[in-house]
């Protein structure tokens, strides 16, 4: 079997099979895939791409982190930037090492990269990839799912009866309880006046944080306030702006529950810009618990995530699945705790 009976059967020229083999972009989703069903079914196997489109397995994976920027934003400020990230890929590719994988690391800004991600997969250049950063129930990765590639997702809502959901993995952080915990731990300060920083609404663990919040609130009948609640993106501008906002709207609050550690930073900014003081004025709390936490001034009250137990738990569960050749659905819930410093204090009342 050579390329032009690969093209007859494909109903396709040569040099489209020579492009979908070589993997160029230029080639049309649905032929690149009639194509390479072909080549599957016939086990075509050209020179130096043998390996990779005959299935064989290769000890890489993927760690795609996507970070969608709109043209006019610029990528100064990314959530990319934020330690949370380094930490995660730093112990994905520790892990991979000692267990003898390389890591093939993506950072995703543009709609157009996700084409990249799909090569990966569809080329055989990794034999499995982790996400992180994504929306939640991303349309373009439940694909790459739904073709039975192994994936696992970071920060992705369960759903039991969604079928794509039970072909991969999830590793979540206790979302959920933790901002239940962070605004519990303002109320028993006698905080009622609490607002809430969202990192927006297109990711899982901010939409589980302002559940949380919610929730301590209702359970200790206190009405939620939507004034206080400004939707924003897990970076320090985003802090600072939101802050500046509730600010401006003449509307009392004594303290602030931030989605994440970088939003906190921003909002400490803000705070003290207008002459007031944290936490004499304003208590702060965030969540992630990154290593600046503890250094920042005030040290920060936050949130700990185990973010080297999900990249631990990630990292070996794929590898484990690619190495046995086998199916894996599982979903983890990774507990939190809170950590105490300087940045909230009882409100006298």
């Amino acid at each position: 079997m050579n390329s032009s009976e690969i093209a007859k059967l494909a109903g396709v020229s040569r040099s489209t099979v020579s492009r979908v083999i070589n993997n160029y972009s230029n080639v049309p989703e649905e032929t690149r895939e009639k194509v390479l069903k072909v080549i599957k079914e016939y086990d075509y196997v050209p020179h130096a791409s043998a390996r990779m489109l005959a299935g064989s397995k290769n000890r890489v994976i993927g760690l795609f982190i996507i970070d969608l920027v709109h043209k006019e934003d610029g990528l100064k400020s990314r959530i990319t930037k934020s330690p949370y990230y380094l930490e995660f890929t730093s112990s994905v590719i520790e892990t991979a090492s000692e267990m003898g994988y390389t890591v093939l690391v993506h950072i995703i800004h543009t709609v157009e990269g996700y084409e990249k991600i799909k090569e990966c997969f569809y080329n055989k250049t990794i034999s499995g990839g982790i996400f992180i950063g994504q929306n939640d129930d991303d349309e373009s990765i439940k694909t790459i799912i739904y073709r039975g590639y192994k994936v696992v997702l970071v920060d992705q809502s369960i759903k039991p009866d969604d079928a794509v959901y039970n072909k991969c993995m999830i590793v979540n952080a206790d979302n959920y309880n933790g901002a239940y915990n962070a605004t519990k731990y303002l109320i028993d300060m006698n905080h009622t006046q609490i607002a809430h920083i969202t990192g927006g609404t297109a990711k899982f663990s901010s939409n589980d944080r302002i559940r949380g919040y919610k929730k301590a609130l209702e359970d200790s009948r206190i009405k939620v306030n939507k004034n206080l609640i400004i939707n924003s993106e897990f970076v320090e501008k985003g802090g600072y702006d939101a802050t500046k906002k509730l600010l401006s709207r003449n509307i009392k609050f004594t303290a602030i529950f931030a989605s994440n550690d970088k939003i906190a930073f921003g909002a400490v900014k803000a705070i003290r810009e207008e002459g007031l003081k944290v936490p004499e004025d304003i208590s702060v709390i965030g969540f992630d618990d990154i290593e600046a936490s503890k250094y920042f001034n005030p040290p920060l009250t936050s949130i700990k995530m185990e973010l080297v137990e999900m990249a631990d738990i990630a990292t070996k569960s794929i590898i484990t699945s690619i190495e046995k050749d086998v199916k894996f659905s599982a979903n983890y819930v990774i507990p939190v705790t809170l950590v105490e410093r300087k940045s909230c204090e009882i409100l006298n009342k």
